[in-house]
């Protein structure tokens, strides 16, 4: 039988982080030399208030949060066990992964896990899970379920903007020149992940509302409505003007014919770098 571990970063849906042969290993918080796992124990509200006056800190979960992961699918016969996780080049919790799961294996030589860098964040690496899911659940076998998402990853891609550029630049993800000439002149980026897997600025707009036109416009360059398999809108908060911007890219993705859109919140972790006012969205190409 063939297993899936996510880590949190991958912002996947809760119905299909439930599934019976699924495991998700939170990221890690850390406020004021307080652990805290993602969206555990800490409400999002309380991480966005204490963001106002203090910069938290992300870590990788433990050997045992992953290695008690793959024992747990190991021992309710689950033996071939893929791994999906955020980009390698935006944390290192892919190689850490990998590192895990080689031990697992010497201590189990009956199993097989393969890793999958998605390149990607947030439900940009949710949908590579998603379509392995999927195709678990049809029966498909564990060699072709791996070509096919290595395939799918650059068909994924997401598209984010924010209202502040301090916490990217604080975490080091953007230049801190760019980001505080951006702040002074009220410059919001659209922001993707590039085939190298990290982070690449691909447009610029004064103010939120036109950076969330120019969002769009950047997600219809990269992909034609009619060849969407699946799309997302995320956000960080729910705020009143982040439902504005909601609301815009509903109708704009209904426009264009695209239905079905799975709605989120960005984990908590992911937060920490984001900060409050987040929208992004992001597809998955069909094939």
């Amino acid at each position: 039988m063939i297993g899936l571990v996510v880590d949190s970063g991958c912002d996947l849906p809760g119905e299909y982080a439930v599934k019976e042969f699924v495991e998700v290993v939170p990221l890690k918080i850390i406020l004021d030399g307080k652990e805290y796992k993602d969206n555990e124990g800490l409400s999002t509200e309380a991480l966005l208030s204490y963001m106002e006056n203090a910069l938290p800190k992300t870590s990788l979960p433990s050997f045992d949060d992953v290695n008690s992961c793959f024992e747990s699918l190991y021992e309710r016969g689950y033996k071939e066990i893929i791994v999906v996780n955020i980009s390698s080049g935006l944390s290192g919790t892919h190689n850490f992964f990998r590192v895990v799961a080689d031990e697992f294996m010497k201590k189990h030589d009956d199993a097989k896990v393969e890793l999958i860098d998605t390149k990607n964040i947030s439900i940009g690496a949710g949908f590579i899970a998603i379509k392995s899911i999927n195709m678990i659940e049809k029966g498909a076998k564990f060699d072709d379920i791996v070509k096919a998402l290595k395939a799918s990853v650059k068909k994924s891609k997401v598209f984010f903007c924010v209202p502040t550029l301090k916490y990217l630049k604080a975490g080091g993800r953007i230049g801190k020149v760019s980001a505080t000439i951006g702040d002074i002149l009220n410059l919001k980026p659209v922001i993707t992940v590039n085939e190298d897997g990290i982070y690449h600025s691909i447009a610029k707009a004064r103010g939120m509302q036109r950076a969330i036109k120019e969002l769009y416009k950047k997600l219809k360059e990269f992909v034609d409505a009619s060849e969407v398999e699946l799309a997302a809108i995320y956000t960080s908060d729910s705020s009143e003007e982040t439902k504005k911007h909601v609301a815009f890219l509903n109708k704009s993705f209904s426009a264009d014919g695209i239905k079905d859109i799975i709605y989120g919140s960005v984990t908590q972790s992911l937060v920490c770098h984001t900060g409050v006012g987040l929208v992004g969205i992001g597809v998955l190409l069909k094939g």
